[in-house]
Order: C-alpha cells, then sequence, then structure tokens
C-alpha cells in the first residue's frame, strides 16, 4: 500500500506515545532504532531506550520530548518527536522524525511530517526545525537532502562530526595543554563530576542562560534562555537518570573571578565505548586564550580517571566555527558525518 497525496486509508493512525506504555514505547523505540542502526550500516547506535524514556518522562522540566508514532493495521512504521519548551525560544520547536527502513518510499514519512506540522501549530510554535544526521557515507546527500526540501524546509545550517580516538593522544593533548596555557595565564579551569557543588550552580546558570547569544544565529530566533540553579541540577538530575556521567569544567578570570566558560562531557556508564562533547562556550571578552582547550583537555582527565573502556569522543561542530574545529583538529579528530539542520515557517 501507498498513501497518495490527501489520502489517509483509515488503518493508518498518527498518535502520541506514552512513554510508560511498554508496548507503545517499545515499537517506538524499535522504529527509530532500525532507522538509525540502516543509517549507520548496523554499526554504532544513538540514545538508548532508557534515555529517550527519560526525556519524554520528565514533563516538569523545562524542556522535554513528546513522542509520536504513525501506526498501519497497528503496527508502527514511522517514529517521532517534538522537543517541547516552557520558557524560552517558544517561535520554534525541534521535530525528529525515523521512518522504518522496510517501510520508505510509501508516503508514511510525508503523511507524519503534516501530523507533526500541525501539532506543532496547535502548540503555538511559528517554526519546526529538524537536526538530522548524517553518516560518514551519506555527508552533503542523506535522504533528508531531497525530501526536506519537498516539504517547504529550508537548509539553515551544516555542523561536521569528528572522532577524537580514546585513549587520547598523549603527544598531541600535551602539545595544545602547553599552547593554550602559555596564552591563559589570567584564567584557571577548574573540573568536576556532576552533580555540581550548590554554590556553582548559579554559575552555570549564568553560563546557559547566555550560550544561545554567544553562538552564532543560524536564522532561526535564539534568544537568552531562563536558567536557574534549579534547572542547572535538573539537567544534570536528568543525565544521572539516563544513565550518564557528565563531566563539566568551568573557566575563571583570575582578576576579577568573573566565570567565563564551560564545557561538557559526557559517557554512558553501560555503553561507554562512545562519549559525547555536549555544549562548550567561552564568552566573547574572554576567547583568543586557549580556554575552550583547556577546558576539554580537563574533562578527558576526568574520562582518562574514569578508566570507561571509551574508544572515541564525538564532537560535532558548526562548519564555521574554526576554533574550536581547530581545537578538535589538533588532538586528531577525523570527520566521520555531519548534521544538517531544516527549517520551515508554518502557515
Amino acid at each position: 500500500m501507498t498513501i497518495r497525496p490527501g489520502e489517509e486509508p483509515p488503518l493508518v493512525q498518527f498518535e502520541r506515545v506514552d512513554p510508560d506504555d511498554e508496548r507503545a514505547y517499545g515499537s517506538w523505540f524499535s522504529v527509530l532504532s532500525r532507522s538509525e542502526l540502516f543509517r549507520n550500516r548496523g554499526g554504532e547506535e544513538g540514545w538508548r531506550v532508557e534515555e529517550w524514556r527519560t526525556r519524554a518522562r520528565d514533563t516538569g522540566a523545562a524542556t522535554y520530548s513528546q513522542l509520536f508514532r504513525l501506526t498501519t493495521a497497528g503496527d508502527a512504521v514511522v517514529a517521532g518527536a517534538l522537543e517541547v519548551t516552557r520558557d524560552d525560544n517558544l517561535e520554534w520547536i525541534r521535530g525528529e522524525l525515523f521512518v522504518d527502513p522496510a517501510e520508505r518510499r510509501r508516503g508514511f514519512g510525508s503523511l507524519f511530517l503534516s501530523h507533526l506540522e500541525d501539532t506543532a501549530r496547535a502548540l503555538g510554535r511559528r517554526s519546526l526545525l529538524f537536526w538530522v544526521v548524517e553518516a560518514h557515507h551519506e555527508v552533503g546527500h542523506g535522504p533528508s537532502r531531497h525530501f526536506a526540501p519537498r516539504h517547504g524546509y529550508d537548509n539553515v545550517e551544516e555542523s561536521v562530526r569528528r572522532d577524537i580516538a580514546w585513549p587520547r593522544p598523549v603527544r598531541a593533548s600535551s602539545s595544545l595543554h602547553q599552547h593554550a596555557s602559555a596564552d591563559a595565564s589570567s584564567y584557571r579551569v577548574v573540573a568536576w563530576r556532576a552533580p555540581t557543588d550548590e554554590a556553582r550552580l548559579g554559575e552555570r546558570a549564568q553560563l546557559f542562560s547566555v550560550m544561545p547569544l554567544e553562538v552564532p544565529d543560524a536564522g532561526f530566533g535564539y534568544e537568552a534562555e531562563r536558567w536557574d540553579p534549579e534547572r542547572v541540577a535538573g539537567h544534570e538530575r536528568r543525565a544521572d537518570a539516563m544513565g550518564r556521567d557528565l563531566f563539566v569544567a568551568q573557566a575563571y578570570h583570575e582578576g576579577s573571578g568573573e566565570v567565563v566558560g564551560f564545557s561538557e562531557l559526557t559517557v554512558s556508564r553501560e555503553r561507554p565505548a562512545v562519549a559525547y562533547q555536549w555544549d562548550t562556550l567561552v564568552t566573547r571578552p574572554h576567547r583568543g586564550h586557549g580556554l575552550g582547550a583547556l577546558m576539554k583537555l580537563a574533562n578527558m582527565d576526568q574520562l582518562d580517571a574514569s578508566r570507561y573502556p571509551t574508544k572515541t569522543i564525538v564532537t560535532y561542530n558548526a562548519a564555521n566555527n574554526a576554533a574550536m574545529i581547530a581545537v578538535n583538529d589538533a588532538l586528531g579528530a577525523r570527520v566521520n558525518g555531519g548534521i544538517v539542520t531544516w527549517r520551515k515557517v508554518l502557515n
């Protein structure tokens, strides 16, 4: 059965998925998992089953996931989500869409997308965005390159995935540390494993709040976010509930004591082979002193001390983020995929 434009057979149903409904959630995650394995040719998987469940359960958080699926004759053929924000960035919303590889090119993805757009409109959002991962073999020509424009989406940003082999390249990291330290004599870097001490939660909140204004605007209207110590603590509790260790590093200006940057590195306790670089920020007045490199290296020291059997650290950088790309290249990173960001203004 192939769905033609404007058709929706009665056996096809779009529905929200309860993360605590084992059967419905299991079928939802199975579609997502099969899609990711197909994209990666049977290799690396993405988020674990409990990680997605945690993000969907935490409906009281400032940001949480609503899960949806499309079924035909009761079988899930498409899985997706909307990442709902409560307090900030209310003009747009992030979406996810995964079609079961066995059900592609039958119109299910288009039908699901139409429903997801309607749901975004009902939530009062004016734009829908997708951050679509491309594996190494499909960079620049992944399926979304044809699907998204056909449905009215514009490409607003390109990011590149770089993988750093682990254990870390000692000579490269030592050289980078020596070079960065020479430029950072007026700063100090402090690192710890979450949860963050109460005294530093406010500093973390300050940096999270301004980060959207400090990164290049890809055209979809980033704004300052509302972070306070409790929201930061919730962010760290969620990472722990997902089964992840979260390593944090912060940079301080010695003269003023001002906190001027942070970096996060995370690793799954259950599946530690791949660690992920999360956000890194150095505020504008303090860039050019090697602080991004020093904070990343400090978190790598923590990962080293954890003795996890990690093989790779994955990091994503916007294609125009020359400073962070240079840091990763100095550590011997290799390009291994990317992300393309699609945006549609909803009428």
